[in-house]
């Protein structure tokens, strides 16, 4: 892990993200589909200055591994990432019109986990590359 920087920070900020679809639909079943939204999620992050690491996309959740300047909270990392993409899916995916015709693709809560000591970015990117449908 390298250390980033901004002009007034120096900074190694890694956090694990993991949030549901609305009403756990499964909408992102196809790879097709998955890569898709992993484009647009690539999108967002380089907009906004944040690092994605590992991207799990499974067809009912997402799962992150992800850094992003310290003046950006981690709460405004979810709303940026959540709001954002569910604009541009609705865009590059019409068929989510159908699915969510409320224009809410991502469920209102999620899950947040720093790195640090106890558990590293590592241990994050091999959970989030392992994750599958399986139960």
């Amino acid at each position: 892990m390298a250390i980033r920087k901004t002009s007034h920070a120096r900074y190694d900020l890694w956090y694990h993200l993991v949030w549901c679809t609305k009403y756990r639909k499964k909408v992102f079943q196809h790879p097709q589909i998955k890569e898709k939204v992993k484009t647009i999620f690539q999108t967002i992050a380089n907009h906004y200055d944040i690092e994605l690491g590992e991207v799990s996309i499974l067809s009912d959740h997402i799962n992150f591994s992800i850094s992003a300047p310290p003046r950006i909270a981690p709460s405004r990392i979810v709303q940026i990432l959540k709001g954002t993409s569910t604009k541009m899916l609705f865009e590059k995916l019409p068929f989510l019109k159908h699915e969510y015709w409320g224009g809410e693709v991502w469920t209102g809560g999620y899950f947040i986990r720093s790195v640090g000591q106890g558990i590293t970015k590592q241990q994050i990117d091999k959970y989030v590359r392992e994750q599958s449908e399986e139960i």
